[in-house]
């Protein structure tokens, strides 16, 4: 399937329960878990979650607490219209609840986890964010293939000890993950037309759907942090890294609010390596769209294009819609953009991509970039504000997106 209409994560459901205690912490007793313990003398009615998340910006998912155990529901993105994805999540040491009533088809987890394997690159950004790389065996060919080339996967890889490969997350290595035993593995489903994580739910192993890029906003997907961190017991650390990323996007929206409202700004790729056969532009749906429209902009591609992760355009529909931009974004590497564009000259009608007004992916760490973007969305939008008004960040650079020299 096209990777570029591959705008999110749906997620499944499995009556499995799971085992693989973690080890007891220093603090395991009769009082509330250690995040990386277990209970040693269960009492029933006595709350073993001291730190809980809530939802401030999702769209597509919400978590309740039940004293030792915790429910994660989503909306079945790959599914539409079918019932609602649930995760059950129970304190090591504490019976695990039945999954019937409410609970009925629920993936049945034990935590904290600590046996994980990982086919999404924005997942795997948020693991190794939490400091929980130890806890993957696993890693999809795609994300271990990325740790000979960037040096950001290479230390992720280096902390987990020797992840397996476990196929591709399209084609996952069913022998390989049940012989992992893991107790999750954090996928990428990509929403309505896809099957990726249906398919490893009817295989039998116990997918996790991180769905952030389907949300409309940016901060919404950011949030998807405390998703991942509820199976580590790790609410307390993803409350304050949302809080902090959700500070600096702040940040950037006052300083550019009403300065920057008379631009025309396209975001889009290029390059045909990466599935541009011309360009593909995002509309005001997708996550960036209203990021633009957040920060105060006009977006050329908005009119007619209202697909969540944008659509392609030939050169005369490109040229009809784009023609008085007078910005870019381009999600493709520096290199790979200035290659498309050498070996295209119809790209110089655009006055952007004619007059170097224009960011791109940078090719240092691209990959790295990748991962984390819809992570730290703060890092995007700053990226985005620098180059559309660099006056106003005196002195600074892109991390993740610059202007080619």
């Amino acid at each position: 399937m096209n990777t570029l209409t591959r705008s999110v994560v749906a997620l499944l459901a499995l009556p499995l329960a799971l085992a693989g205690c973690a080890s007891p912490g220093s603090g395991a007793s009769g009082s509330p878990a250690e995040a990386e313990g277990c209970v040693t003398d269960y009492a029933e009615g006595r709350d073993y979650f001291p730190d809980k998340s809530t939802v401030t910006e999702s769209e597509l998912w919400k978590i309740s607490y039940h004293d030792s155990y915790k429910t994660i529901t989503l909306a079945d993105t790959e599914n539409a219209g079918g019932p609602e994805l649930k995760y059950v999540l129970y304190q090591c040491g504490t019976p695990a609840p039945e999954a019937t009533g409410d609970l009925e088809g629920a993936l049945v987890v034990q935590v904290p986890v600590t046996n994980v394997s990982v086919t999404s690159f924005n997942a795997l950004a948020m693991v190794d964010r939490l400091g929980k790389n130890k806890s993957i065996t696993g890693l999809s060919g795609q994300l271990l293939g990325n740790a000979q080339k960037d040096e950001w996967y290479a230390g992720v890889v280096e902390a987990a000890g020797k992840p397996m490969s476990i196929g591709e997350y399209t084609d996952l290595n069913k022998e390989a993950v049940l012989g992992l035993e893991n107790q999750v593995i954090l996928m990428s489903g990509f929403g309505k037309g896809f099957d990726d994580i249906s398919n490893a739910r009817a295989a039998g192993m116990p997918g996790v759907s991180v769905s952030n890029r389907l949300e409309r906003h940016a901060l919404a997907s950011a949030e998807w942090i405390k998703v991942v961190a509820a199976f580590y017991n790790a609410e307390a650390a993803a409350n304050t890294e949302f809080d902090s990323i959700k500070a600096r996007y702040d940040e950037v929206v006052a300083t550019v609010s009403g300065k920057i409202d008379n631009r025309r700004v396209g975001y889009l790729c290029v390059a045909p390596e990466r599935g541009c056969e011309f360009v593909h532009g995002h509309g005001a749906e997708t996550l960036v769209g209203r990021l633009l429209t957040q920060l105060g902009v006009d977006n050329v591609f908005a009119p007619d294009n209202p697909a969540p992760n944008g659509q392609p355009y030939d050169f005369e529909k490109a040229v009809g819609t784009a023609a008085d931009a007078d910005f870019f974004i381009v999600y493709d590497p520096i290199k790979m953009t200035r290659d498309a564009l050498k070996a295209d000259p119809r790209t110089n009608q655009f006055r952007p991509l004619r007059e170097n007004s224009f960011i791109a992916g940078v090719d240092e760490n691209f990959e790295e970039c990748r991962a984390k973007t819809y992570l730290d969305v703060d890092v995007l939008i700053r990226d985005i504000a620098i180059g559309l008004a660099p006056d106003l960040f005196p002195g600074a650079e892109g991390t993740c997106f610059a202007r080619s020299s």
